[in-house]
């Protein structure tokens, strides 16, 4: 059984510095290079993307104690140039003002990972770090819900995002990745949603939710978003783990149990 920390908030920062201080993470860190991975599908803002607020308590948090800390993504494929949605991205503000970069996860090249079923190119970056932050935005998405394991998709190379959309077993390659990457601590947005899919662009509406999350299960983490999600989600009614193919295929794999005690933080 796992943990996921959660609380009724709107209050990121006050939310995250509880979850630093019950898991040590200061302390876990010391002297370790740090990779905040945020969620950077487009140029398009909160929700779609990581609150800045959530970006900037982490670094504060981490920066006395990490030896490095870079953020670092790789938008979809379909959002244009990386490094144009990177540098015109208001996430770009707010690392400028840290003084950390923002860097596309791919500017120190990518290796050929071997999953079960298939072939992957992922970042470099996500070997060459001591300590994996992940923040994830929960929001509805063609697969059910995109979350805690789905943020890990922004490791792909562009080409086999879209080859992974377009002709592999989408549900599949999620739950083998995250057997690859494993981040260390996730911190999962869910103050304001997504229904019907994860972008305006292509028909995401924004929605209040009113929770924070986290924990170091990703399963467990998406399995309790998907219990606050189908509340203002009318296509995820009545869904559970089995309904969400990516969920019980990484649960299946070990990547993580959706067995969890719930603590209000």
């Amino acid at each position: 059984m796992s943990t996921v920390y959660q609380k009724r908030t709107e209050d990121r920062t006050t939310f995250i510095k509880s979850v630093f201080e019950r898991l040590c993470i200061q302390q876990e860190v010391s002297g370790q290079r740090i990779l905040i991975k945020p969620n950077i599908v487009s140029n398009e803002p909160y929700p779609t993307t990581t609150h800045p607020e959530t970006v900037e308590t982490c670094v504060e948090l981490l920066r006395d104690s990490g030896k490095e800390i870079m953020v670092a993504d790789g938008p979809a494929w379909d959002a244009g140039d990386s490094d144009s949605v990177l540098t015109e991205h208001c996430l770009k503000q707010c690392c400028d003002k840290l003084g950390v970069p923002l860097t596309d996860l791919m500017s120190r090249g990518s290796r050929k990972v071997k999953t079960r079923s298939y072939e992957l190119e992922v970042a470099e970056m996500a070997f060459e770090y001591d300590y994996i932050v992940s923040l994830p935005v929960l929001k509805s998405h063609g697969l059910g819900l995109t979350g805690a394991l789905k943020n890990q998709f922004g490791f792909v190379q562009a080409e086999d995002k879209l080859r992974s959309h377009r002709s592999r077993d989408m549900n599949l390659v999620l739950a083998e990745l995250n057997e690859v990457i494993r981040p260390h601590l996730y911190i999962v947005d869910a103050v304001q949603t997504m229904i019907h899919t994860n972008e305006v662009r292509h028909g995401g509406q924004p929605h209040p939710l009113g929770y924070m999350l986290a924990g170091t299960d990703p399963v467990s983490l998406d399995v309790a978003g998907l219990a606050l999600l189908q509340t203002v989600e009318p296509k995820l009614k009545g869904k559970n783990l089995e309904d969400v193919l990516h969920l019980k295929q990484a649960a299946s794999l070990g990547v993580g149990t959706a067995t969890y005690e719930l603590i209000e933080v």
